[in-house]
């Protein structure tokens, strides 16, 4: 968790000052916009009345005492940038204070010539420098508050390295593209609050579902476990500039558009189960666009209930409009219009296969779940890390691993790794890799036995285990890779394109999961519980209740254990104890 930075009081403009304090007092908007600005501590508490109970008064008070500072997150879309500017205390309490967006089309060059041209890039800069212009204006100048992504409009440009280094150029800031798994994973820890709060969707499966500008995210949940996360090619925008460049009429176009639709959804039908009650939960401007056309007010909940008949009305009214007429009608801008239609027609369509008669919509979005993650960089909580363990344990069953063995090979990895906390001073985020690369170390027998580690990496790699980045991806099918037979060399290509700091932790992990390997060898699991000591510059393994013979185990461990070795520069001995 990052330190609390006090900083001076910010310069708003009179629309966010009056914005704000409308948001906190819950007073009218007022006339005077030259009222000055009051401190993020004032704002924080909001302007009580006596007649507030004294349970409530002493919330405020506590409330008022806490330094308040302002935080940011820049979302680089596929169709506009958009930036939002938030304040936190610090610990938990994250709110915000301002939302802006500017269409510029990304995705247009890259979906259709694979580059961002130069027009485009100097309109993305243009727009980010006044973005900087604004952060000033709340002093915010401290690049650890600040965070600045890129979806898949610049990740899948051929010319990425160059836009990258042209903005930080010309603004300073260095923007960060995120991956699909980075996207699934924050937008789970940013929607996990809200489910566990609705009766409705707590123990219910449901579907989310968020059709962005280059990609639609699928998370799909039984409870509070996801069954199935991943991102599908089928953005708005990318759908949108697939007709166009079959220069076709409205009709054959919303035709082409729903054959993608249901081609890239029948993947989904493996997924669904054929029986019982599903929410179908939908995120997006899109649907909160549609919601706001409908007249629909949210509930108590926060939530909006979209019936799929109505939506499918308006959806079908949209799809006799040309584009300009759209923007005409409902006041929308270019970026806009382009793709409300098809962004609607997936929603829809997903409704229809999951045959619900209402969507539920809510006004989470991506930059309010980046905005906490400037708060909390990396939630590694137990409910957390068991998501990711739940997605690779479906892979192994995948993949047909003997779940029972690779759970106890992974029982016994977590026991050295803990032990050894103080040497190797790797985290929960090591722990949970570790834990994974054990889980599907056999993963590769799937295809056959000879040089089973190596088609265990080839299938970890191209597998998109729920809430890993792409470097711990990456490690987990490293470690995976090297649980047996050749250490890690430079002349292996994957593991010299990691940086030191990886390597190193990528040599311990692959190190301690052959020491649990070797100790799991007979495959009867006999060492059920491991008790360690260090001795003399050695690591003494006590195997607590065993049965039978340890020759085979001792005999494997003295033949394993030279990469552990190398890595942590202790020997290893196995003793049989009674305790």
């Amino acid at each position: 968790m990052r330190g609390v930075i006090l900083l001076p009081k910010p310069v708003l403009s009179s629309e966010v000052r009056q914005a704000v304090l409308h948001m906190v007092s819950g007073a009218s908007m007022p006339k005077d916009s030259d009222k000055k600005s009051t401190a993020y501590q004032s704002l924080s508490a909001g302007n009580q009345s006596s007649a507030d109970p004294p349970s409530r008064r002493k919330s405020h008070e506590m409330t008022a005492s806490r330094a308040f500072y302002p935080i940011a997150v820049i979302e680089l879309g596929t169709s506009s940038i958009r930036m939002a500017i938030g304040e936190t205390d610090g610990a938990s309490t994250v709110r915000t204070l301002e939302d802006l967006v500017q269409g510029v089309s990304l995705g247009k060059d890259t979906f259709t010539t694979r580059e961002i041209q130069r027009g485009t890039l100097q309109k993305c800069v243009d727009v980010l420098k006044s973005y900087r212009r604004k952060l000033k204006e709340y002093h915010l100048t401290n690049p650890s508050h600040i965070r600045v992504v890129a979806t898949s409009a610049i990740r899948e440009a051929s010319n990425r390295m160059a836009i990258l280094d042209r903005i930080y150029s010309a603004t300073g800031f260095i923007v960060e593209p995120i991956d699909e798994a980075e996207i699934s994973r924050v937008t789970y820890l940013g929607i996990r609050p809200m489910l566990e709060r609705q009766p409705e969707l707590r123990d219910a499966q449901t579907m989310l579902m968020e059709v962005g500008g280059g990609n639609t995210e699928i998370l799909f949940l039984k409870g509070q476990n996801i069954v199935h996360a991943r991102s599908y090619r089928l953005g708005s925008l990318r759908m949108q500039q697939m007709t166009k460049q079959y220069d076709v009429g409205r009709e054959q176009a919303v035709a082409m558009v729903h054959g993608q639709i249901d081609r890239t959804l029948e993947e989904l039908r493996d997924v669904i189960p054929q029986h019982g009650k599903i929410e179908l939960l939908a995120l997006g401007g899109d649907m909160r666009f549609a919601a706001k056309a409908l007249k629909l007010e949210p509930s108590m909940s926060g939530l909006l209930s979209v019936p799929v008949r109505d939506l499918q009305r308006f959806t079908d009214q949209l799809s006799q409009l040309s584009i300009e007429r759209i923007m005409l009608n409902y006041h929308l801008e270019l970026s806009e219009a382009e793709t409300l239609l098809p962004a609607l027609l997936a929603n829809v369509r997903m409704a229809k296969m999951l045959n619900v008669e209402r969507m539920l919509v809510t006004g989470f979005n991506l930059r309010d779940a980046l905005l906490h993650g400037v708060l909390r960089p990396a939630d590694w909580s137990d409910a957390f890390r068991d998501q990711i363990v739940h997605s690779a344990e479906d892979y192994a069953r995948k993949f047909m691993v003997d779940l029972d063995h690779a759970r106890h090979v992974a029982d016994l990895a977590r026991d050295i790794f803990r032990y050894l906390k103080s040497e190797h001073q790797m985290d929960d985020r090591y722990e949970t890799i570790l834990n994974v690369g054990a889980l599907l170390h056999e993963a590769g027998l799937f295809i056959t036995r000879s040089g089973y580690h190596k088609h265990s990496y080839y299938l970890i790699r191209h597998s998109e285990i729920f809430g890993l980045d792409a470097l711990d991806h990456h490690l987990v099918a490293l470690t995976a890779r090297y649980h047996r037979r050749a250490a890690p060399k430079p002349s292996h290509e994957a593991y010299a394109s990691l940086d030191r700091n990886s390597r190193v932790v990528l040599s311990r992990l692959a190190g301690i999961l052959r020491v649990a390997i070797a100790l799991a060898q007979s495959r009867t699991q006999r060492i059920r519980k491991l008790k360690c000591s260090l001795e003399r510059n050695r690591l003494v393994l006590h195997a607590k209740g065993p049965s039978g013979d340890l020759s085979m185990e001792q005999l494997e461990l003295r033949q394993q254990s030279g990469l552990f070795r190398d890595a942590f520069g202790f020997n290893v001995l196995l003793r049989e104890t009674s305790t």
